[in-house]
């Protein structure tokens, strides 16, 4: 089985933006049209999106990020990532933190442990030296998309990946809790 990781892409693109087209997501994504609309058309049919004449609309967000948490876990079984016990303090400059260890940067679980966080393929000289001392909580450190440091914001010093990123984590990791619930709340009062 191959990762979706292009599908990923898409699915990111159109939880963020909420709106674009698909002449947009072709030419960004570099994708061909019938896979491109094999995504929209399944999206659709879930009623997270409507597409109509080549525009792309999120009608339904949760729909959304519970495909992108499904299409994650697919991610994760292929993509093991490398497992290092650090203090996310020691690697906050040069990581992005996603899943269960952004929601302990953001207070919502009490310890960051097997969370996700993404890094450069060049910054993992620097991550193993810390790693080696053995100290800290074990994180799951990913390199496969560095697309994602394209979709971030810093909250107290720490660089964390979209809200939208990661509930979509926090579901791939196999974390169905109050806590995503929650988030998706507070993703709706701050469109208002």
């Amino acid at each position: 089985m191959r990762a979706p990781i292009l599908k990923e892409k898409i699915l990111r693109e159109l939880a963020v933006k909420g709106e674009t087209s698909v002449k947009e997501l072709l030419a960004k994504f570099k994708v061909n049209r019938p896979y491109l609309y094999r995504i929209l058309r399944s999206l659709e049919s879930n009623g997270a999106i409507i597409l109509e004449m080549g525009k792309i609309k999120v009608v339904d967000k949760k729909a959304l990020l519970y495909t992108w948490g499904e299409e994650k876990r697919k991610i994760f079984q292929v993509i093991k990532g490398a497992t290092y016990r650090v203090r996310p303090k020691k690697v906050r400059d040069f990581v992005v933190f996603s899943g269960t260890s952004a929601l302990w940067v953001l207070g919502k679980v009490l310890e960051p442990s097997f969370g996700t966080a993404y890094i450069k393929k060049d910054d993992f000289d620097m991550l193993k030296q810390i790693g080696i001392k053995r100290e800290g909580y074990p994180i799951r450190f990913y390199s496969y998309d560095e697309d994602v440091f394209n979709y971030t914001i810093g909250i107290r010093g720490y660089r964390i990946a979209t809200i939208e990123q990661i509930i979509a984590d926090s579901i791939g990791e196999g974390m169905y809790t109050r806590i995503i619930e929650e988030l998706l709340e507070e993703i709706e009062q701050w469109k208002r």
